[in-house]
């Protein structure tokens, strides 16, 4: 039987943390988000987090939920019906976007008032002259009503707007086909391009790209008027696969040893008061100018981690803890690890192999061919003070 160690006894802490958070209703959490879904302009009313915030904590597995991100409601209207087809062979989404595909490029006109154009060029406009990108392959838009609007653009052709598809992943239809007009429903296929997320009122863009389970938001278009309002970046970390892998690593981890029992007795009451830890919607204040670490719900610390093995890292403190007790690696393979829990084995870091954490956002994994975990990384590099 291995004899416990003091990472031991940071577990039990770690524990007596959580339960004494769930048993105090009043007890300090991060600030949250506004509105839990979309909804008509009273929500848009209600002011997102400040620009100030650089991490929050968000629900979903597949995706984020987009209300979770704290930035805005992208300026859609009540999700209602299915995307469709309007008289004039637009193409309108569940939350009022309309998409409107010409030679000179596809506009989308949301119900907040702003418009958004993808030129044919690649360029992204908005009227009052601000520009984004280029982008010339075309891009993905992500709409907050979960609708998105694929562009594809061949630089080479005499019309250089080759396809449109607006939907969901059960329903596409085909607004621009082969350079034309195009009225039809579109097959299900993958994309192989940059993803951006429409927020704010559907004018602040935002390129997406995940590292497993933290999603790097950079900024790449906004208004004028809308600058200082919104974040040049936001870094998203999605709770859902975090507590899944805690629960799985229970199942994993049953040896009688009494170090390792006392882990697992702790992990168990963190997987259980996880939403009091790691509450969807709320935005991580910083803890040290000069790391990038941030505070959870109940005492608990996160920290992004860009050194030792298999970096970077996702790594959860308990409190006043110095070391940490589990930490999830950022890929789209990613696993945790379990804090080496045991004192005659004093020179390992974990105990395991590491348990596999559930595909997460897998549409928006850091794709080699586009350099994008380069490009996240140094987004996460702004951070540093």
């Amino acid at each position: 039987m291995g004899r416990s160690s003091p990472v031991a006894a940071m577990f039990a802490l770690a524990a007596l943390a959580a339960l004494a958070a769930a048993q105090a209703p009043g007890s300090p959490l991060p600030a949250r988000a506004s509105a839990p879904r979309p909804a008509p302009a009273a929500a848009r009313r209600q002011p997102p987090l400040p620009p100030s915030a650089e991490v929050v904590v968000a629900r979903g597995l597949d995706a984020p939920a987009f209300a979770d991100l704290g930035l805005g409601d992208g300026g859609i209207a009540a999700v209602d019906g299915r995307t469709h087809f309007t008289p004039a062979d637009d193409v309108c989404t569940p939350g009022g976007v309309r998409v409107v595909c010409r030679t000179a490029g596809v506009k989308l006109v949301f119900p907040s008032g702003r418009e958004l154009l993808v030129a044919p060029d690649g360029f992204l406009h908005l009227r009052d002259g601000a520009v984004g990108g280029p982008f010339r392959g075309g891009v993905e838009l992500w709409l907050a009503d979960g609708t998105t609007v694929r562009v594809t653009l061949a630089q080479s052709s005499a019309v250089r707007l080759r396809e449109v598809t607006v939907g969901d992943a059960t329903r596409r239809l085909h607004a621009w086909h082969r350079g034309e007009p195009c009225v039809a429903a579109a097959s299900p296929s993958g994309w192989a391009g940059p993803r951006l997320c429409c927020a704010g009122d559907g004018g602040d863009v935002y390129r997406a790209i995940a590292l497993g389970p933290l999603l790097v938001l950079d900024r790449v278009l906004v208004a004028v008027d809308r600058d200082e309002h919104a974040p040049r970046e936001r870094l998203v970390v999605l709770a859902e696969p975090l507590v899944d892998s805690l629960r799985t690593m229970q199942r994993q981890h049953r040896e009688p040893d009494a170090a390792v029992r006392g882990a697992m007795a702790a992990i168990a009451v963190l997987a259980a008061h996880a939403a009091d830890i790691l509450p969807a919607g709320a935005a991580l204040p910083r803890v040290e100018s000069d790391r990038l670490r941030w505070q959870l719900g109940a005492g608990f610390e996160v920290e992004y981690a860009i050194d030792g093995p298999l970096a970077p890292r996702l790594e959860l403190y308990a409190p006043t803890a110095t070391q940490p007790m589990v930490e999830w690696t950022l890929h789209a393979d990613g696993a945790a690890f379990l804090a080496n829990p045991r004192e005659d084995r004093a020179t390992k870091r974990w105990h395991g192999n590491g348990t596999r954490l559930p595909p997460t956002a897998a549409a928006l994994q850091a794709r080699g061919e586009l350099h994008e975990r380069a490009l996240a990384t140094a987004v996460i590099g702004r951070l540093r003070r």
